[in-house]
């Protein structure tokens, strides 16, 4: 839906999950939507570059976030939502929907 406004379909996927998420680290979000590794790190260090998204070290991994300091934070927030409502509730639940507790020991997976 923001792919003809953010040239690529990957930003606009990226940038919905962390959007939904918080933040998030790139292996996530390539194994979320079954990307390659690389075309999500160079997108998020594109957008990181470009003052939009802030990276930060926790442990071994580095998380993305948004800037809370971008000067268009709250305009791109609401963009975003917006851009929820007119997609699928079966890809907002497969997608943008973050689990909220831990997989219970032994449930097998779906």
């Amino acid at each position: 839906m923001l792919e003809p406004l953010l040239e690529s379909e990957k930003k606009e996927k990226i940038l919905l999950y962390l959007y939904t998420h918080g933040e998030s680290y790139p292996s996530e979000i390539a194994k979320s939507f079954g990307y390659h590794l690389n075309a999500v790190q160079y997108q998020l260090l594109k957008m990181e570059s470009g003052g939009v998204l802030y990276s930060k070290h926790k442990g071994k991994v580095r998380l993305f976030g948004f800037n809370p300091r971008y000067p268009f934070k709250k305009e791109l927030e609401a963009l975003l939502e917006k851009t929820l409502t007119f997609i699928a509730e079966e890809e907002k639940s497969k997608y943008y929907r973050p689990r909220l507790r831990p997989r219970r020991t032994g449930k097998p997976l779906k």
